[in-house]
Formats: structure tokens, sequence, C-alpha cells
């Protein structure tokens, strides 16, 4: 005797449809978001590591919608330009869920909009339509009617003063600031003009927990963790949180004769 066709149509499937079974599977669609999810600042010293600070902007600009991004950068004037082009040169194509992201297209469409200047990824690495974006114009993320906008705003200083002075007229409300400079004085420098609580310095995604009870506590302690070095101090009625590696250029380098140095016999990490 001959099986019917697993498609055979018989009476009973057209007076009594299914809908449990969809043919296609469906998506959620990306809804515009309207808060920012901790974003964070970033501080380039002319004597920072150029090349980490730019590897850890580009990474972040390519998921610029995930918590904790980078939305605003000052780059000391002296390094403005290497600096720029460095991040660019790490630009390639966006995902499409950050392309496609209803924000991230309407940004896209008031900087066109509006004639204000920013660089995207050059056209052999990333379509400027699904690139990472850098605005360098004098504007900040209020310009933009949806937020987080998905870019990264721009901005020069040549003194101490003028990098607080941005971080104070940008927007949004930051979580933390990354400082990208040789000279750990220009942090502590820094944390007296602005309000951020936390500070990374020289480094990014280091776990914050070994200091965190002494902060709670607002009891001033330093100390030294997984290569790190923690503190938190009171400056002008806040308290903060600094982290930086002590393996870094931090510590003093060695002065003493080329093959001759006692630092470990005498337990010092330099001549004193």
């Amino acid at each position: 005797m001959c099986e019917k066709p697993v498609n055979f149509l018989t009476s009973d499937r057209v007076h009594h449809l299914r809908g449990d079974k969809p043919k296609f599977e469906w998506k959620p669609q990306p809804q515009i978001k309207k808060t920012w999810t901790r974003p964070r600042f970033m501080f380039v010293f002319e004597n920072g590591d150029l090349n980490t600070a730019a590897h850890c902007l580009a990474e972040r600009m390519h998921e610029p919608f995930e918590p904790f991004p980078i939305a605003s950068v000052a780059v000391q004037q002296s390094v403005r330009d290497d600096f720029i082009e460095n991040v660019r040169n790490r630009f390639h194509q966006v995902k499409p869920h950050v392309a496609k992201h209803p924000n991230f297209e309407r940004t896209l469409k008031e900087l066109e909009l509006g004639g204000v200047k920013y660089i995207v990824a050059a056209k052999e690495n990333a379509p400027p339509i699904a690139s990472p974006i850098i605005v360098t114009d004098n504007v900040t993320h209020l310009f933009f009617s949806s937020c987080p906008t998905g870019v990264v705003t721009l901005k020069s200083f040549d003194t101490i003063r003028k990098a607080a002075d941005i971080f104070g007229s940008e927007q949004p409300q930051f979580d933390a600031v990354h400082v990208f400079d040789e000279s750990i004085s220009s942090v502590y420098a820094l944390a007296t003009r602005i309000s951020c609580v936390q500070f990374y310095v020289n480094c990014i995604e280091v776990c914050m927990m070994p200091i965190l009870p002494f902060y709670g506590l607002r009891q001033a302690r330093a100390l030294l963790e997984n290569g790190y070095h923690y503190e938190t101090l009171e400056l002008d009625g806040i308290w903060r949180m600094i982290v930086f590696p002590f393996t870094t250029t931090f510590v003093p380098r060695c002065c003493c004769p080329q093959g001759q140095c006692t630092c470990n016999i005498t337990h010092h990490t330099c001549c004193e």
C-alpha cells in the first residue's frame, strides 16, 4: 500500500491551521538606547604609551553599545595628530548589529547633515557607513539627539587645567577615567580638578576588588596586588581609587653601573 507523503494536504490541515511552528526564526531588532551604560573618559598625554592607548580605544570603539564604552577622549595637543592616525590604522568594519543600530544610523545622519568634522577608517579597511567614528569637531555628545551615540568625541589640551575643563564640559556622567602618561604626578594633579572616583593609569579592565573594601570604609590605603599598585585617598573632599601597573616605567630605572647592579641585594627597586 502506498504511504502518504509528509506534505500531503488533508482536510484537517486546511481547517485546523497550526501556528506553533513558525517557518522563520524571529530575532529582536536592536532598540534605541536612551541611557549610557557606565561610560568612561580617556586622557592621553604626550609622554604616555600612545600605542597601548590607541589599541584600547580602537577595541572599545568597535563595540560602542556594550557596557563601559569610552565615550570621550582628551589628547595633549603635541601628539594629537599622531594619536588619531594610530587609532585610525586600527579601525576595521564594525559588525552588522553595530552598523544597523538605530543610534548609530541616526548619529551618522546627524554628522552628515550638521557639517561636523569626523574621522572614519580608510576605505580599504571599512566602508564609511560601517566604520568606527571619531568626532574631532568642537561638539559634545549633547549635539546628538540620541544617546549613547556610538561614536567618540576627541578634543586636545595643552595644560592640566584645560584637560579638566574638557572633562567638565562633556556629557554624559562618566563612570571612570583612563589616563595614559609616564608621570604619575599628572594623575594626582588631574584628580584634584575632576569629580570622578575611579582612575585607571596606563591600564584598562583591571579588577578593583582588592581596594574596594578600603574605599568603602573611607580608609587611605596603598597595596600591591597581581602586578598592580592600588590606593585610596581623599582629594578635595572626594575619595578616589587609583590603580596602575607597578612594573612599568613608573618604577625608577636602575642607576647602577652596567653589570654592577646591587638593587636586588639591598632590596631596593633602584639606587637611593
